[in-house]
């Protein structure tokens, strides 16, 4: 693990709080941000010695979100701030979410014509890579999102249960992490 990913790894889980059971979340039961499927799968990969939610330390969701967010996405190579929104998203959106994000702002601001099938490959990083030539890293962050806030209208569009959670992620995932690139 690196020195970015620990800086990073503290704003994210300032975001994420504790142990939480909302019967509301899609999300299910979490800790640090981390579901009990994921745990679980972080288990049976031998990441981390247990499977119980509600006694994951901040350690053990260390390990998993080094291994399970930060490498996929290929967050060592992407500059500050995008690592963190990047990183961020992953946490929120899965690896996929998070790739199918920036693919979407890449061919937005980049006038790129990236598949949208979330894999941050080469393509994707050799058009983020032409796209950071004629943009600033804190631009291109505050692109990816924008484009965040259009999927989290599009959840509650499709299922006005999740309505109660928008101004938490907006605040949350967007300002937060907008001043944090400031």
């Amino acid at each position: 693990m690196t020195d970015r990913f620990s800086e990073v790894l503290s704003v994210v889980l300032g975001f994420e709080g504790g142990y939480v059971n909302d019967p509301d979340d899609r999300g299910g039961r979490t800790n640090y941000g981390i579901t009990e499927g994921t745990l679980r799968s972080a288990y049976e990969r031998k990441i981390v010695s247990h499977k119980d939610i509600r006694s994951l330390s901040k350690a053990d969701a260390a390990l998993i979100y080094w291994s399970d967010y930060w490498e996929p996405i290929e967050a060592d190579g992407m500059p500050n701030p995008l690592d963190l929104v990047m990183f961020d998203c992953a946490v929120n959106h899965g690896v996929g979410g998070a790739g199918r994000l920036l693919q979407k702002t890449l061919n937005f601001v980049a006038d790129a014509d990236l598949s949208v099938d979330g894999v941050i490959g080469p393509n994707t990083l050799k058009t983020l890579k032409k796209a950071l030539d004629g943009n600033s890293p804190e631009a291109l962050s505050m692109s990816v999102l924008a484009m965040r806030t259009r999927f989290y209208v599009k959840i509650v569009e499709g299922d006005s249960s999740q309505r109660k959670f928008l101004w938490g992620w907006v605040r949350r995932r967007v300002a937060g992490l907008i001043d944090e690139i400031k």
